[in-house]
């Protein structure tokens, strides 16, 4: 996948204000679970830029792929009879593209241990 370069958009980290950016989405989380964003590095041989961790309260972000983190070891909808490995041999993260003009809500699967689930919300940013 071709997401270093200059041809692959790079998102950016807004925080808690669009800062009037209108190519803006904003992303929340679950209370209860744990999730990372952070741009792609700019080129081949650049370093990771720094993650910023998704707070219940969410972000702005400016439209372009993303690399996410997460933590999603056991599905939401498991039984208490369902055993679950600690810490599965699951990727942990995926490279996500984020499109202006959304709101997204990232969350663990409620059926599938090591996936997460990215659902477009029906109320438009508020900017």
């Amino acid at each position: 996948m071709a997401l270093a370069g200059c041809a692959a958009q790079r998102g950016e980290i807004l925080g808690a204000d669009p800062l009037g950016y209108t190519d803006t989405a904003f992303i929340s989380v679950p209370e209860d679970e744990y999730f990372w964003i952070s741009p792609p590095p700019a080129g081949r041989h650049d370093v990771q830029p720094a993650e910023v961790q998704i707070l219940k309260d969410g972000l702005w972000v400016r439209e372009g792929w993303f690399q996410v983190e997460f933590q999603c070891y056991s599905p939401r909808d498991a039984t208490a009879t369902t055993d679950h490995p600690i810490l599965p041999e699951t990727p942990d993260e995926k490279a996500v593209y984020i499109h202006g003009g959304h709101r997204y809500r990232l969350s663990c699967s409620a059926t599938r241990v090591g996936v997460f689930d990215i659902d477009e919300q029906d109320a438009p940013p508020d900017q």
